[in-house]
């Protein structure tokens, strides 16, 4: 997998769209591509360039997504922000039921909202609360570069820091967002 920087220059300004996206291999035919959002602002028939970046850190961020709301948001922009490339887990139904309720939406459709966001490089799906096994695949394919895992300060054990601390990565807490929290809204409708 290749990390490729996509430019569009505008003629009429010297404005620079920029884009993170990941260059992936087309299995019927062998081609490598790279996904343009459609709202990405370039269109059929421009030129674009394309120039390799070398991923130096990486972040890891882990997210259910259910019923996604500003502090998701927030979340996924700052940690990406912190890195070259931005990687999301996003945990499976089972993976969620580990710590949480059944999510409202399932998987595919929240997997779905995770994966056109922006700040966003690539998502994988996250089968167990710990997410060591995606971060080993990452480091597998990336062994040069650092791993930051990012998680919400809500949690005083952050799963996958023992994986993280094996490979001499960094752990970085985010602020929780507990306005819309489902334990606030919770508490919020049992006043009502």
């Amino acid at each position: 997998m290749l990390v490729g920087l996509l430019r569009k220059v505008y003629k009429d300004t010297s404005i620079t769209s920029i884009m993170k996206k990941i260059v992936w291999a087309n299995k019927s035919n062998g081609q490598l591509c790279v996904t343009i959002p459609k709202g990405a602002g370039i269109r059929e028939g421009e030129i674009v360039t394309l120039s390799k970046e070398k991923v130096r850190n990486i972040v890891y961020s882990t997210v259910v997504g259910d019923l996604f709301h500003y502090g998701h948001l927030q979340h996924l922009e700052k940690a990406n922000s912190l890195g070259d490339l931005h990687i999301c887990g996003v945990l499976t139904d089972n993976a969620a039921l580990e710590y949480r309720k059944k999510p409202i939406a399932n998987f595919e459709e929240r997997r779905a909202i995770i994966s056109n966001l922006r700040c966003v490089d690539m998502v994988m799906a996250q089968t167990t609360l710990d997410p060591s096994e995606n971060l080993k695949k990452i480091k597998e394919q990336f062994p040069d570069s650092e791993l930051i895992l990012v998680h919400g300060d809500n949690w005083k054990r952050i799963p996958g820091e023992n994986f993280i601390k094996k490979v001499r990565g960094k752990i970085i807490k985010i602020p929780y967002y507990k306005k819309l929290s489902e334990e606030y809204i919770n508490k919020e409708n049992l006043k009502k």
